[in-house]
């Protein structure tokens, strides 16, 4: 913005601020809605789109089609099935994330095939910095943690 000062540089600058000021901090100006303002505030975790966390609600509402819980995390949050760090040629599955169920090790991800959707109140996938602080050692590509509630 171009602002002119006259003889006073003082006032030439709270005239510039007032201007800017007053057409900045509009929220709606010219019927044209501001995306920072006018936008609808979220309560639940998954209209946020929480990139680590699968909640109740998001599974009755776009998950409900899937049996188990691979198909589930296939459908949400694919990312979390993709190999992570180095492969191990003695051990395939280190590249990919360790499946605990109510805070116990269960094994690798061909155990999310035994968890129906139906029992799974919340999944979370802890990245291997998390999941070692959480569990300890032996976590190189991080944990996927099924909440079922019972």
């Amino acid at each position: 913005m171009l602002c002119v000062f006259s003889h006073s540089a003082f006032w030439g600058r709270v005239a510039c601020l007032s201007i800017v000021s007053a057409t900045g901090a509009c929220g709606n100006v010219g019927g044209v809605p501001n995306p920072f303002i006018d936008a609808p505030v979220s309560t639940s975790s998954y209209e946020r789109g929480s990139p680590n966390q699968i909640v109740r609600a998001e599974i009755l509402e776009r998950g409900r089609s899937h049996a188990d819980a691979r198909s589930l995390i296939r459908r949400l949050r694919p990312g979390w099935l993709s190999p992570r760090g180095q492969k191990s040629l003695t051990d395939p599955g280190a590249a990919y994330p360790l499946v605990y169920i109510d805070e116990i090790r269960h094994g690798g991800l061909g155990t999310l095939y035994g968890i129906p959707a139906s029992e799974i109140f919340m999944m979370q996938y802890f990245n291997s910095a998390d999941a070692t602080t959480r569990w300890g050692t032996g976590h190189p590509a991080g944990v996927i943690n099924i909440v079922t509630g019972r």
